[in-house]
């Protein structure tokens, strides 16, 4: 992909200003109308209270109208030393159905992470920061099981799923080095980070300014494996879509298209989690997400035998948190112990025939 540079100093919002002269004339003459119009209709009191929402209705739609000439320069425009504190919550329940059996898993995780910037080149725009986790807080339920549960906060023991996280809380997992387009450029980083399909840790943003409408594509590879157990590589694509601008704030929308045809419902089922859409809330102005809203909502039949079914439901939220909630996480100081708990199996349930007789409880 070909990317242009653009001065992080640049002013993120760009419009031509004969285009905004001739707007402005032809719809401020909108609001001259309503006002003659509602004074002819009703009473005073009335043509007042008319005039403003005729009024306010012809300020929003010249700011419509504005907002899609305008093009706007969407950058990342982090600052040395600067200290991002993002929170995020991954709910997901999985429900699959095999030769009359349904097994059903549900999960919640909250973590709070922590991105701090180390370094802004000024002649090329490139930054890099370091990111950690500070707090994480769980919640899982498999089958009838009774629900398992880890608060990093307030729980002295963690389970050994978590105690490799629990062991580096508030320490730095890796080191960035990304581009004004949101481009990685270096990762280091002696942890394996967890793939939940939702894209890189950044943004990929066109290298050029952009209008509201504008759409951009990132190539992808994804592999699975049909039901001999082949591995079958595809070709994807992550589109974007410039959705409006409010509020000084961009509002971005994304999906997954797989572009391979796929005729074996075995392969499906092994990229339910790679298939999501959702948003990104872009701050113009300060150069970075503020939130992102991620979904899932995924279902296969026949890819196990003919009565088989599986789905897949699940939502993730990244939201840009001030620093107080992670003033609390440091204020807490508890010493981590790491015990054994009993592994969460899948607990079957069987479903009934038709031609069964239901099961009496006195």
């Amino acid at each position: 992909m070909i990317r242009s540079a653009h001065s992080s100093n640049q002013n993120p919002y760009r419009t031509g200003w004969s285009a905004v002269v001739l707007l402005v004339a032809a719809l401020v003459s909108t609001v001259a109308v309503a006002a003659v119009a509602s004074a002819q209709d009703s009473g005073a009191a009335a043509s007042a209270d008319d005039f403003n929402a005729r009024a306010n209705a012809a300020t929003d739609r010249i700011a419509d109208a504005l907002g899609a000439r305008a093009t706007y320069d969407l950058r990342y425009r982090l600052e040395q030393g600067q200290t991002l504190s993002w929170k995020v919550e991954h709910v997901t329940t999985t429900k699959t159905q095999i030769s009359g059996t349904t097994e059903e898993a549900s999960a919640r995780v909250e973590t709070l992470s922590t991105w701090k910037v180390t370094d802004v080149n000024k002649s090329n725009g490139q930054m890099v920061f370091t990111n950690s986790i500070e707090a994480i807080k769980s919640w899982k339920k498999v089958g009838e099981e009774e629900p398992a549960t880890y608060d990093s906060r307030t729980t002295v023991k963690a389970p050994d799923e978590y105690a490799a996280i629990a062991e580096t809380l508030g320490e730095q997992r890796s080191r960035i080095t990304i581009e004004p387009d949101g481009e990685v450029l270096d990762r280091q980083s002696e942890y394996v980070s967890t793939d939940f399909s939702t894209g890189d840790v950044t943004i990929p943003l066109p290298s050029e300014p952009i209008a509201i409408g504008h759409r951009w594509n990132v190539p992808m590879h994804f592999q699975s494996s049909n039901e001999h157990g082949a591995n079958v590589n595809l070709k994807a694509r992550r589109c974007y879509e410039f959705l409006k601008v409010k509020g000084g704030k961009a509002y971005i929308s994304f999906r997954t298209e797989v572009l391979t045809p796929i005729k074996s419902h075995s392969v499906r089922s092994k990229i339910l989690q790679k298939m999501i859409n959702g948003y990104v809330v872009w701050d113009i102005a300060k150069g970075l997400p503020v939130q992102k809203i991620v979904h899932w909502d995924e279902k296969v039949q026949a890819y196990n035998g003919a009565d088989s079914f599986l789905k897949y439901v699940g939502r993730m939220t990244v939201k840009l948190v001030d620093s107080a909630e992670l003033a609390e996480v440091a204020a807490v100081k508890r010493e981590q112990t790491f015990v054994s708990l009993k592994p969460l199996a899948i607990a079957p349930v069987k479903l009934r025939l038709r031609n069964e007789r239901p099961d009496l409880r006195r």
